[in-house]
């Protein structure tokens, strides 16, 4: 994460948005009166509204909980032998 104050956004916006896109730098724009802004990749925002929804409902919530930990502990795995 890094935190820019508004000046140095200014000057250097160009680099800071390919920072943001290229390197999933999540940027802090620091301005006076506190009002920071933060600045993510469409992709990283994207992402985050897809988790939001998929946590949305208690049950889907769980039910990926559940998921996750079966993976954790090797459990309900399903192995496809690929032939070529």
């Amino acid at each position: 994460m890094i935190v820019k104050q508004m000046t140095e956004f200014r000057k250097n916006m160009k680099q800071t948005l390919d920072q943001v896109n290229d390197n999933d730098e999540t940027v802090i724009i620091s301005r006076t009166g506190d009002r920071d802004v933060v600045l993510i990749s469409l992709k990283n925002f994207n992402s985050i509204q897809e988790t939001l929804y998929l946590q949305s409902s208690k049950k889907n919530k769980e039910r990926l909980e559940k998921a996750m930990r079966d993976v954790e502990d090797n459990l309900n795995i399903v192995s496809h032998e690929v032939i070529l």
